[in-house]
C-alpha cells in the first residue's frame, strides 16, 4: 500500500493541475486530470469561441472594465426570462459566495451537504455559528424536510442542487423550500446547464424556486460560466435574485471584478450556448458507459455509485483507503477528487469528471491495477 507525501495530498479543490505539475516537475499534458468538473467534451468549441478573435477580445485592454458588466447583464436576464435588475455579474461563483455572506451578515447559517468547501470557509469568516446537515448515502444524498424543522433559527440557508459533489438533483426541492423558513436561502446552480432537456431542468429554474419558497423568505441562485462552458481560468459567474436584494449584493460588490475580456467571453458563449447543448447526448452517453467501466474494475462499493450532471460520486469498498487510492493514482499522474474533505461528506467517496472512453482507459486499467494489489 502506498504511503501519501506531502505533494500527493488532496488540496482544498480539485482542478489543482498547475500546483500538482509544480510540484511534481510533469508536464501539464502528461496529467490525466478526472478532479475537475470542467465539460472538456467541449474544449474544441470553447477554442474556436476563445481564441478564433483574440484582437476583438482584448480590444478593450486599455480601458477599465464595466463593473456592472452592462451588456452580460442584459444577455443573461434574457437567458434566464428575469429582468436585468435580478442579476448581479461576478468572477466565478466564489465571488457571489463571500458576497453573499458579507453583505447579508448572517449570524447563523445552515449548510446542507455534502457542500463546496467554500461555503464552510465563508462561514468561518462572516457568521457566528454554522450547523451542517449531512445527507447519507443511503438516502440518495437528499434532504428531509425534518431537517429544516429549526430553520427559522437561521439567518440563512444554504442548499447545493444539482449537488456537488453527490450528483443529486433534489427531486422534493418544493417541499424542502416551504419547509424553510429562514429569511434568506442561497441555491448553488452551478451544474443546472447540464440538466438541459431534461424534465428537472425547468423545476430548477430561478423563478419556479421563488414561487415555491415561503412569502419571507428571499431566494439568491448562484450561476457559474466556468463548468459548462469550459472556462475555468476566466472566472465568471452571476447571481439572480429579486431586486432588492441585488441591491444589497451590488453595495458590497468590488469594482472592475469582472475584467472586459471575460465579459465579451460571456456573450459570445451565450450567443453559442446551443453547440453546448448539442454535445449534452453524447456526455449522458459517455456517462453511462464510464459508469459501466468504473463498476468493471470492482473498485468502489457497487450500491455506492452515484452518477448525474457531468461526474461520478463513488465510494471506495473500504472508504478507509481514500488517501492511499489518491497517492496510487497520483504516482501516475492521474488525478481524482478525494472528498473527504468536503463538508458533510462520507469517509471514502471520490468524483471523477466524465471525459471520452480513450481518456479514461488510462483510469480503468490504473483501477484494475489497485484492485489486484488489494486482492493479492
Amino acid at each position: 500500500m502506498p504511503n501519501s507525501t506531502p505533494s500527493q495530498k488532496q488540496g482544498s479543490h480539485g482542478g489543482e493541475i498547475f500546483r500538482v505539475a509544480r510540484e511534481t516537475g510533469a508536464a501539464l499534458a502528461d496529467i490525466m486530470d478526472f478532479s475537475s468538473n470542467a465539460n472538456s467534451l467541449c474544449r474544441d468549441t470553447t477554442e474556436e469561441i476563445l481564441f478564433s478573435n483574440m484582437k476583438g477580445a482584448y480590444s478593450d485592454y486599455n480601458h477599465y472594465p464595466d463593473t456592472w458588466s452592462a451588456d452580460l447583464t442584459v444577455a443573461i436576464a434574457e437567458h434566464e426570462s428575469v429582468t436585468p435588475h435580478e442579476v448581479l455579474v461576478g468572477h466565478g461563483s466564489t465571488e457571489t459566495i463571500f458576497l453573499t455572506f458579507q453583505q447579508v451578515k448572517p449570524k447563523s447559517v445552515l449548510l446542507v451537504g455534502p457542500m463546496f468547501s467554500e461555503y464552510e470557509k465563508a462561514c468561518s469568516i462572516f457568521a457566528e455559528r454554522y450547523d451542517v446537515v449531512t445527507c447519507t448515502s443511503d438516502t440518495s444524498f437528499v434532504p428531509d424536510t425534518a431537517d429544516f424543522a429549526k430553520s427559522s433559527q437561521y439567518d440563512l440557508v444554504v442548499l447545493c442542487s444539482p449537488n456537488n459533489p453527490a450528483t443529486i438533483t433534489y427531486p422534493n426541492m418544493q417541499e424542502i423550500l416551504k419547509a424553510i423558513s429562514s429569511p434568506y436561502i442561497l441555491i448553488d446552480s452551478t451544474y443546472r446547464e447540464f440538466m438541459y432537456g431534461e424534465e428537472a431542468y425547468a423545476a430548477t429554474e430561478t423563478k419556479q424556486y421563488r414561487k415555491w419558497c415561503n412569502k419571507n423568505s428571499r431566494i439568491i441562485t448562484m450561476h457559474s460560466f466556468t463548468k459548462f462552458f469550459y472556462c475555468t481560468g476566466i472566472r465568471l459567474g452571476y447571481a439572480l435574485s429579486d431586486e432588492k436584494t441585488i441591491q444589497l449584493l451590488q453595495k458590497g460588490k468590488m469594482p472592475w471584478t469582472v475584467t472586459a475580456s471575460a465579459q465579451k467571453a460571456g456573450l459570445s458563449f451565450l450567443k453559442n450556448i446551443e453547440r453546448y447543448r448539442d454535445r449534452l447526448p453524447q456526455m449522458r452517453n459517455f456517462r453511462t458507459e464510464f459508469v459501466e467501466a468504473i463498476c468493471s474494475t470492482n473498485v468502489f462499493a457497487p450500491n455506492k455509485i452515484f452518477a448525474g450532471v457531468n461526474f461520478l460520486f463513488c465510494r471506495l469498498q473500504n472508504p478507509n483507503h481514500g488517501a492511499d487510492f489518491y497517492a496510487f493514482l497520483f504516482e501516475r499522474n492521474i488525478l481524482v477528487r478525494l472528498c473527504d474533505n468536503i463538508p458533510g461528506t462520507e469517509k471514502g467517496f471520490i468524483r471523477m469528471q466524465v471525459k471520452t472512453p480513450q481518456e479514461w482507459e488510462p483510469l480503468i486499467k490504473a483501477l484494475r491495477e489497485w484492485s489486484a494489489l488489494l486482492n493479492r
